[in-house]
């Protein structure tokens, strides 16, 4: 994996972004010479801008902004300490299509003034970054959970409406997905990797429509929601294999394993996603950072487990007072007052 950083930005590039940018580049027929070399860079450094784009406004908002290139694209995790409002999430949303828009306009501004020679390496990567830069940004705006297009209809939709509405901006993806590839098909004929991706965005949309109304309820009346047996065993599974990861000392792996479940969707796999994160700072010595993903996590799904994850974050940190307020918390949420007792170190608090 490499790992850079851009200004204050951490990036991680995974080696199944560069498979993946191969795999786009053959189905374009794009060969193995130079011309391969330049799509890749052109796909490393659109998909950098546009990831980046959301990294400066969650910097903004006055979060620790963490970036991921990862298969068929990226994602940032803003870090922020509070869940953002519908407002903030829109323009969050926004700024990553935005900034691709800026780099596709700086490259036809660049051919316009300077005129590459025909068929030369620097006429191919300014027509690819136009190319990519507006495509990727075009795609990513459609009103499809999870690209910010979704992003953005979900957070309109909660501003508007005043309340949760994971369900209905699902199931709006659901039949976005559906359009979209009809449309396609219809214009352009069978496009099998756009086709099967349009199916899994349905699929998913489809599975947490039916699951985000628990979600919903979970915002609006007391108790812990209900998850189906698939995502507890999906839980499970990502909780095994971060606990592994974290006895032998392999961060990434841990942080691989909780980026898989959060990917998988859903409020339940995402808030426990968050706690695994929550976790893994913990053992790596960053309680600041820890709080924060838990606090997230119990924002999400209300588990005494993540207040729990608060609440020693927070003591370890120095913040004696919001581990207390986090420790009631967990203990409003059904942690049993036996086992914090006698947790030796949440024990003198509780």
């Amino acid at each position: 994996m490499l790992r850079f950083k851009v200004g204050p930005f951490p990036v991680s590039v995974y080696p199944w972004f560069f498979l993946s940018a191969i795999l786009l580049g053959v189905a374009l027929d794009l060969g193995f010479d130079w011309r391969m070399l330049a799509w890749i860079f052109v796909v490393f450094l659109s998909v950098l801008v546009h990831e980046l784009g959301h990294a400066v406004v969650g910097r903004l908002y006055g979060g620790r902004p963490e970036v991921r290139l990862e298969a068929f694209g990226g994602v940032t995790l803003p870090q922020l300490r509070a869940r953002p409002r519908p407002a903030q999430q829109f323009i969050l949303s926004l700024a990553g299509p935005v900034a691709g828009l800026l780099l596709g306009g700086l490259a036809l501004a660049l051919e316009q003034v300077i005129p590459p020679e025909r068929g030369s390496i620097t006429a191919l990567v300014l027509a690819l970054f136009q190319m990519v830069s507006v495509d990727w940004a075009i795609f990513n705006l459609l009103p499809i959970l999870p690209l910010d297009g979704g992003q953005m209809a979900l957070a309109f939709l909660e501003g508007v409406r005043k309340r949760p509405s994971v369900a209905l901006a699902s199931w709006i993806s659901v039949a976005a997905a559906i359009a979209v590839a009809g449309l396609l098909t219809w214009r352009l004929g069978p496009q099998p990797l756009m086709l099967v991706w349009l199916a899994l965005f349905a699929f998913q949309n489809f599975q947490r429509a039916r699951a985000a109304s628990v979600h919903d309820v979970q915002n609006q009346a007391p108790g812990a929601p209900r998850e189906d047996a698939l995502e507890r065993a999906d839980v499970a599974s990502a909780m095994e294999d971060t606990r592994a990861a974290v006895q032998r000392r392999d961060f990434e792996s841990a942080l691989a394993a909780a980026a898989r479940l959060e990917g998988a969707g859903g409020p339940y796999r995402q808030a426990a996603a968050l706690r695994l994160r929550a976790g893994i700072e913990l053992a790596r010595g960053d309680n600041e950072s820890a709080a924060v993903f838990a606090g997230q996590s119990f924002s999400i799904w209300q588990s005494p487990d993540a207040a729990v994850v608060a609440a020693r974050a927070n003591l370890r940190a120095g913040a004696e007072d919001r581990a207390r307020n986090w420790l009631r918390r967990a203990l409003e949420a059904g942690a049993p007052l036996a086992a914090v007792r006698a947790d030796p170190e949440l024990g003198s608090i509780a």
